[in-house]
């Protein structure tokens, strides 16, 4: 069997290499990994700025399973248990439904480093979107990890402000 090439991200932030290399490990030479070889003990380092995120296929919507600690702490917000479309910011809604659709239908991991306003609001972002699932080329899950600016951070995960 061929060794599935991998996709080339351009990733700055150390945490998303070390996710993204995890991943890589686990497909193999399938096109993602199945959710159950996913374990977050294996990735604690970043746990708090990951988000697990349910996709429903008809009509295609995204349910967020977990939201990270810390990304709960910045926004002020638990999204645990809501759907996209329930979220605020109606152009920032649009650009992560955009990006999670690009995951979805090409069963491949995307990147984008986000810096400006939307909804009169400021962004600052390097975000990693990893597809997963039990039956490829079907994605039943994406694996979100978020690092907001260029805050430091422990090698623990834990976020030094």
């Amino acid at each position: 069997m061929t060794k599935r090439a991998a996709p080339s991200l351009e990733l700055v932030d150390s945490r998303l290499q070390r996710l993204f290399a995890y991943w890589l490990e686990k497909r193999g030479d399938r096109p993602f990994p199945a959710k159950a070889e996913i374990d977050p003990v294996e990735f604690s380092y970043i746990l708090g700025y990951v988000t697990l995120v349910d996709v429903e296929p008809a009509p295609r919507r995204y349910r967020f399973r977990l939201d990270g600690s810390i990304l709960v702490e910045l926004s002020g917000a638990d999204y645990t248990g809501r759907y996209l479309h329930e979220l605020p910011g109606e152009e920032y809604v649009a650009f992560i439904k955009d990006t999670y659709d690009r995951v979805v239908e090409s069963g491949q991991p995307h990147r984008y480093r986000k810096n400006g306003l939307f909804d009169q609001q400021h962004f600052s972002e390097e975000t990693i979107i990893l597809p997963l699932g039990d039956n490829p080329p079907v994605v039943d899950m994406l694996l979100v990890a978020v690092i907001p600016g260029d805050l430091p951070h422990k090698e623990d995960g834990k976020l030094v402000i």
